[in-house]
Order: structure tokens, then sequence, then C-alpha cells
């Protein structure tokens, strides 16, 4: 017995080691692609510069106008990645992070080339695409950058170039229209809608800019037309092309929607809304091969739904992670209890250790499922974070007790919780919670279903889940976790009310079969003599 604590202890000592290992190895690796990241940026950086036709600058310029855009970039490329790393740590995502700037820029130049107006550039479109992939301070401050480098670029391509800092400001606050304007999408044809409001918002700057320039000096009558010319160009022209850049941008974000939701990962409303529609293949399977677990998707939803408006959180998301989230019980439905009927005997002819692996595998299974079907990793994400690395604590239970309870620690909880990983955001964090409360609740209905039991539910669900450590990475605060208490208890109270028993028919009949006729009043006595 003593051996076998040591030894226990032992292999403790070795796997924290070893995760230690891991952990700074993980770091090193980090830094290194960080650093990697920043030379592929600052070569990029020389390849814009050979756009601007530096070598034909005095060497002094050169040297100040790249070593100004070097330092921009690289500090940009610091920001970003502190605002949201993740962008800089996924080759995949750098790679189309540094994709579009070169498409942006490529076909601007081409633009200017050609000579074309650079109101009508595209940059509104890339903020667009920005705003849905990333977030919106790094989409800002991506569009910001490429707004300044592309009015240099015109000031030293076009034959006529416009103002710089007019074009860089303009540009720049379509571009925050566009972000803050597609972060909610819920139909294709509402870029359109933000490249109008873009196109607007640009025409109106680019008229501001008007306003201020000095006025124009007729010296000589002769310069009435060139006047007539200018003021053609400044007040009506230019604002012009800037509403069209808005609307033209709106268009091809608009006929490109389902790509870059494909793409770049995109979770759009409009996506979120097509994935809740019951004719989706997974949900009509699920509500044929397993209708005891799709009832139960249907409670969680909306135990999930109501919790995550009570924190504000993204309520599409926690509706869509709830219908899909149990998916891969479609494969073998027969052994989860919801769909067992009055038959549960099933799993009393497996050890508790086959039992876990066919409990645990509709994760992994659920898993390929969604990704067969393509939805969105956020959703493919929360199908194993429902249950984090918590404990099958009903087999694992079992297993003790068929090992015996005398012997402490007879069997490992390691070897019956789930792979994980845990919660990373707040609804997939609701999602388990609501998961397990659920369930809890759904096995008391017939016993005590009052508000206050519900409240006991859940908050020792919660508290269970703090404990084991299982909330820690899903940025839920205390104040979240009492508002989400508190919601389970009213969604709970909702679904369970209490309902007027209605007598049976069969007892009524033989109470009324066995009662006397109703005694005639005065009246009807009085009426059948009258008759007689």
């Amino acid at each position: 017995m003593a051996r076998k604590r040591k030894n226990r202890r032992i292999d403790e000592f070795l796997r924290s080691r070893q995760q230690g290992q891991e952990v700074v190895l993980k770091e090193s690796a980090r830094r290194a692609n960080l650093i990697f990241r920043i030379v592929v940026t600052v070569l990029l950086v020389l390849l814009l510069l050979l756009l601007l036709n530096i070598g034909k600058k005095e060497l002094l310029e050169q040297v100040g106008l790249a070593g100004i855009l070097t330092m921009v970039t690289v500090l940009g490329v610091l920001v970003i990645n502190h605002i949201e790393p993740a962008l800089f740590q996924s080759t995949a995502k750098f790679n189309q992070f540094v994709l579009l700037i070169a498409l942006t820029v490529s076909l601007s130049w081409g633009m200017f080339v050609i000579d074309w107006p650079p109101f009508i550039l595209p940059l509104p479109a890339l903020a667009m695409i920005a705003g849905l992939a990333y977030r919106p301070m790094v989409a800002m401050l991506l569009c910001g950058g490429v707004a300044s480098y592309l009015a240099l670029l015109q000031n030293n391509t076009l034959a006529h170039p416009v103002d710089t800092f007019c074009l860089a400001v303009s540009l720049s606050l379509g571009a925050v229209v566009s972000v803050l304007g597609v972060r909610q999408v819920r139909k294709q044809s509402q870029p359109v809608l933000v490249g109008l409001k873009v196109g607007l918002v640009q025409a109106l700057a680019v008229l501001c800019f008007k306003a201020i320039s000095p006025p124009v000096v007729l010296p000589d009558p002769d310069l009435a037309s060139k006047a007539i010319s200018s003021i053609w160009s400044g007040w009506l022209l230019d604002p012009g092309l800037a509403l069209v850049g808005g609307l033209v941008s709106g268009g091809i974000v608009t006929s490109l929607l389902p790509q870059i939701e494909m793409l770049f990962g995109v979770l759009t409303e409009r996506r979120l809304l097509d994935l809740v529609d019951p004719s989706n293949t997974l949900l009509r399977l699920l509500r044929e091969r397993a209708p005891g677990t799709f009832q139960h998707t249907l409670g969680v939803q909306q135990l999930a739904r109501d919790a995550t408006e009570a924190i504000g959180g993204n309520v599409l998301l926690a509706d869509v992670g709830a219908y899909y989230h149990d998916v891969g019980k479609i494969y073998k439905p027969e052994y989860f209890a919801e769909n067992m009927g009055k038959d549960k005997s099933i799993h009393d002819q497996l050890r508790p250790s086959m039992s876990k692996l066919i409990i645990m595998s509709h994760v992994k299974e659920g898993m390929i499922l969604a990704r067969e079907e393509k939805l969105p990793q956020p959703i493919i994400d929360m199908i194993p974070m429902h249950h984090g690395t918590t404990v099958v604590e009903f087999f694992y239970h079992k297993a003790r007790q068929e090992d015996g309870e005398e012997e402490e620690n007879s069997t490992e909880d390691t070897e019956y919780r789930y792979p994980g990983p845990k919660p990373t955001f707040p609804e997939a964090g609701i999602l388990m919670l609501a998961d397990a409360v659920e369930a809890i609740a759904k096995s008391i209905e017939r016993i005590e279903p009052t508000p206050t039991k519900f409240r006991e539910i859940a908050r020792d669900v919660i508290r269970k889940r703090i404990f084991d450590g299982q909330l820690d990475d899903c940025r839920l605060t205390m104040a979240d976790l009492y508002k989400i208490e508190q919601s389970f208890e009213t969604t709970l109270t909702n679904m369970y009310h209490g309902r007027v028993e209605y007598p049976d028919t069969e007892v009524m009949e033989k109470e009324e079969e066995g009662k006397p006729p109703p005694a005639s009043s005065g009246s009807d006595a009085e009426a059948k003599l009258g008759a007689s």
C-alpha cells in the first residue's frame, strides 16, 4: 500500500516537471514565432518602399522615409500582438493578414498606374473584411496605417495627386465607419448599406477639407474657366468619387461575404442564423436518431440563451453552441440516459472503464461531424469545451466501488476526465454550466421542482466548476456567475412550472354513476303538471 502511494507521488512529480518544461518550450517558441513575424513584416515594408520609388529620391529623404515606415510598422505589429496575440501565433492567420494587406496595396497601386481617382480606393472593403475577421481596434490600426501609406503612394505615382492629408484622413474615417458597421451582419446585403454610410462620411470629409483650403484668387480673367474646373473637381467630383468608393467597397464585400466567412473563419450573425435552422443536416439527424438528446439540447439552449443575455454576451453564439454541443451522440444514442427509455441496464453489462470510453467518445465524434459539415471554429470548439476536463462521475464512482471503498484513491480520477480543453470564452463557460444544470434539474423534476431547489442546483454546479478550475480561462467574473445563477433559477422555474392536477376521467364517471339524480325544483314540477 505504501509502495503504491510512493509510486503515485513520483508519477505526479515527473508529470508536473514535464508540464513545466512544456510551458518553457511553448514560451520560447512563441517568442521565436513573434520575431519571425516581425522580420517578415519588415521585408514587406521594404517591398512597399520599392513601390514608393524610394530609389529616385535623395539619400537623406530615402533614409528618413524608410525609417519612419519601418518604425511605424514594427510598433504596429507589437501593438496588434498585444491586443490579439493569436493573430501572430497562428501561421495561417498571419499569412491571411499579410495577404490582405498585400492584395489591397497591389490593387491600389494598379489603380494609380492607370491613373484612377484615389478616392475610389478599395480601403473600405479592407476595413470591412478586417472588421469581420479581427477585433475592432486591430482592424482600425491596420486600416489607419494602410490609408497613410496609400496617401503617400498616390503622391508618388499619380500624375495629378490629391492632397495627401485629405486622402489619408477621409479614408481613415471611412475605415472606422466600415469596422463599426459590420460588427453585426444579419443579412448578406447589409455591407452595401454600410458602404453607403462610408461613402457619405468620406464625401463629407472631403467637403470639409475643401472648405478649409484657401480660396482661389483670380488675378487674370482668363483663369475663370480654370477656376470653374477647379470648383467642379473640388466641390462636386471628389466628394462624388468618395461616395462611389464606399458603395463599390460595400458591393465587393456583399458579393464575397460567404467566401470571406469561409476563408477567415468569420462568425457573422448571418451565418449563425443559418445554423439555427432546424432543417440543417446535423440537427435533423439528432432529432431523428437521438430524440432524448434533442430534447435535452432544447433545454440547454434555453438556459444558455437566457444566461448569456443576462451578462450581455453573444446570444446567437450561445444558441448555436447549445444546439450542436451533443451532435456526437448521433452514433451511439442508446448508451446515453436520455435515450434509453425504461431499460437502463445497457451499462450493467460493461465495465466502468469501457462505459467511460463510450461516453467520452461523443465529444470526438461530434467534432468530426462538425468539421465535415464545415461549422465555424468557435462552434467546433464548444463541443469539447462544454465538458472541459470534468470527471465522468457516475462511472468514476462505480469503478471505485468495484475496486473497494476501503482502498483510498483506488482509482485515479484523471483516468475518468474528459480530455478538454477548458472553456476559453464566456459563451462556452455558460454552455458547460447549462448542460450540467439541465441534467440535474431533469432528474429531480418529479421530486421537488421548486425555485429554491433550482437555485441550490445552480449554485452547487457553479461552485463545483470553480473549485475544479474549469472556469479559469473563460473570462467570467463573479458578478457574471451571480447573474447566471439567477438566470438559471428563473428559467428552470418557468420550464418546470407547476400545473393543476386534472382528475381521472374514469373515476369521475364512476362517481357520477353512484350519485342519485338531482331533485327537480318546484317550478319544474309545476310546468310538467301544466303540460299534462
